[in-house]
């Protein structure tokens, strides 16, 4: 238990009279007035002067004009002698502001460790109702010089408020009653040390997710990239393999266009010397000769009607031409049809096959001189070298 020595300026403030000149209704605000000090003066509160006066702030100008006289309600009664009663949600702060004092010097009056504070307990809010600053604790040295000697010394040097002294002391056990009620300084500080390492852990953890989402989000892209990566693998190796195949087929191709010219100079030239070198021994062997003539130095070419390339049909045309000087449709279908059919053939006639789709030169003997196709090409061979059926002979 602590014992309180009450200075001669505390009592002096206790019991003092208002500096100002506050009228029955009306008082005029002056420089350095605040609304505390207006309603200890009169008596009231500043939450009852702020609500008559329809005031929203704390904050007054000189020269404005506010109503001091209303009657103090219980609240205020117990305001105006500079203590508080807590309410559910008050805090120090808040306390602080509505009294106009630092919260900290609350706590000071009122020997709190900590900011915490609990509703229904009664707050020294004032100066004039805090106690004494000075304060002794109870020790060896308080027995061996006992607390009256103390007081003594303390009336000594201001007899003249010992009386009221005593009295403000008796009203102390308000504020010890409100010490006795808040929490320990030690459950204070464990309290504010659990809420600091709550506070931590929750920080910890919140920044344990943020790098783990941060990691997967950074595991998601690369595996995107290696896909991308992957993917446009594939795509230039899938273009490089279709590649390669493209120019197999086109060299491929080259090689089988090349072959086949071989093969066609090669039958031209047995051709030529089978031409020379041949003779056929028949009745009509000007009609041989002639067709092979005609066949020399020639070439098989679809569609072809000149000096040095021949189909099958203007080949024969060329033919009638030379050794009979008539002239005979192009095609050998249409040749067929303008021939005479005859059983007994004869060098000269033209012998047809599958249905007029080949024509050749009949030079006897089972023989004939014919432009077969490009790899044949033209020359002489028997009849029956070729596929299919015989259509028959004709004869112009």
């Amino acid at each position: 238990m602590k014992k309180t020595l009450l200075s001669v300026a505390t009592v002096t403030a206790l019991t003092g009279i208002a500096s100002h000149n506050i009228s029955a209704a009306e008082y005029t605000v002056e420089s350095g007035d605040t609304l505390w000090s207006l309603a200890n003066e009169s008596g009231t509160s500043v939450s009852t002067l702020k609500e008559v006066n329809g005031l929203s702030g704390d904050l007054i100008v000189p020269g404005d004009v506010l109503e001091v006289d209303a009657e103090p309600s219980e609240e205020d009664a117990q305001e105006n002698d500079g203590t508080y009663v807590i309410k559910s949600g008050d805090t120090l702060f808040e306390i602080g502001q509505k009294f106009d004092v630092d919260y900290q010097k609350i706590m000071e009056w009122n020997n709190l460790s900590t900011d915490m504070i609990y509703a229904g307990k009664t707050l020294i809010v004032a100066a004039s109702a805090a106690p004494a600053t000075e304060t002794v604790e109870e020790a060896p040295a308080v027995q061996e010089a006992p607390a009256v000697e103390e007081q003594s010394e303390v009336v000594e040097e201001a007899p003249a408020v010992e009386e009221e002294q005593a009295e403000v002391v008796e009203e102390a056990p308000a504020v010890e009653e409100t010490e006795q009620d808040q929490p320990s300084a030690p459950a204070a500080a464990q309290n504010d040390n659990q809420a600091v390492e709550q506070a931590a852990a929750e920080q910890r953890a919140a920044e344990q997710a943020a790098a783990e989402q941060r990691a997967a989000e950074q595991a998601a892209a690369e595996q995107r990239a290696a896909e991308q990566a992957a993917a446009e693998q594939r795509a230039a190796e899938q273009a490089a393999a279709e590649q390669r195949a493209a120019e197999q087929a086109e060299a491929e191709r080259q090689e089988r266009i090349q072959q086949r010219e071989a093969e066609q100079a090669e039958a031209q030239e047995q051709q030529a010397q089978q031409a020379q070198s041949q003779q056929v021994s028949t009745g009509g062997g000007n009609a041989a000769s002639v067709a092979h003539s005609v066949a020399a130095g020639k070439s098989y070419v679809y569609g072809g009607n000149s000096a040095s390339a021949v189909d099958c049909s203007a080949l024969t045309q060329q033919f009638m031409q030379a050794y009979k000087g008539k002239s005979i449709p192009r095609t050998a279908a249409a040749q067929m049809a303008a021939g005479t059919q005859v059983s007994n053939p004869q060098p000269g006639d033209l012998v047809f096959f599958n249905g007029g789709s080949h024509v050749g030169i009949y030079i006897g003997n089972g023989q004939m001189v014919d432009a077969l196709n490009p790899s044949e090409g033209v020359g002489q061979r028997a009849v029956s070298y070729v596929n299919g059926t015989i259509d028959g002979y004709f004869r112009y």
